[in-house]
């Protein structure tokens, strides 16, 4: 391969990789849009409502939540995409043996299919919600309420994966800084609350309250956005090291 097809192979390789690590902004940016704009969901009807008020709710906000919906399910492959640029930096830290940068990618395919599963659940009561009865739309909310937050293992594993991966960078100059590890590691710990939900209809640990519902989303995106900060650097320092070591091959 001749100098210059291996330095545009570089930069095509890298350029990918910020793509996917950017589109992290579609899932944020739709999945808000949807969730808390269009359905309304910030903060969410609380499960100590009865099954009439629920499905009230649902009525009175059909078309925001078809949309919104439409919107959440739209956003969540996007996920995807981000966690599998991180996965190329953890594999450059940890080498061909490690094991990290799958529990990272596989973490993230699962985290997105967290998204849209509820999503698609509560389309599925709000798009019949005029004919549905009040129980079965009680029921739908519940469960993807549920699949929402009792997954929770999917996205923590990312973070401790990220965190261990850190930790174990032996580079003069990490790639990533020591704080983002123990950062990861506090992510996860936020989740753990959210085992405890299921015993609660009111107060901070049910899925509307300040520790399942705010704690977690606010950990949740100032997380990603100070990894994605740190993964673009991250990146950036790799292609200036494969340029390097291409011109000095190729010289």
């Amino acid at each position: 391969m001749s100098q210059h097809r291996r330095l545009r192979r570089i930069a095509a390789d890298y350029a990918i990789l910020r793509g996917c690590l950017l589109l992290v902004a579609c899932y944020a940016g739709f999945g808000l849009l949807g969730f808390a704009v269009f359905a309304g969901f910030w903060p969410p009807p609380g499960p100590d409502l009865g099954a009439d008020a629920i499905r009230s709710y649902f009525v009175d906000h059909q078309d925001g939540l078809r949309v919104g919906m439409v919107l959440m399910a739209f956003a969540g492959p996007f996920y995807v995409t981000w966690s599998v640029a991180i996965s190329r930096v953890i594999a450059r830290i940890e080498g061909p043996m490690g094991g990290l940068a799958g529990v990272q990618v596989i973490g993230g395919l699962l985290t997105g299919l967290v998204t849209f599963t509820p999503a698609t659940i509560w389309m599925t009561a709000a798009y019949r919600a005029d004919t549905h009865s009040a129980e079965t739309i009680q029921t739908l909310y519940d469960f993807g309420w549920f699949f929402f937050d009792m997954t929770f293992v999917c996205s923590a594993l990312q973070s401790v994966a990220l965190g261990v991966a850190i930790l174990r960078d032996d580079r003069d100059r990490p790639l990533f800084p020591a704080w983002a590890a123990w950062m990861g590691f506090l992510t996860a710990v936020c989740y753990l609350p959210l085992t405890l939900m299921p015993l609660f209809t009111s107060g901070p640990m049910a899925w509307n309250g300040a520790v399942s519902f705010w704690v977690v989303f606010v950990e949740f995106f100032v997380f990603t956005a100070a990894v994605s900060v740190l993964t673009w650097r991250a990146l950036r320092t790799l292609q200036d090291e494969d340029t390097a070591e291409a011109m000095g091959m190729l010289q």
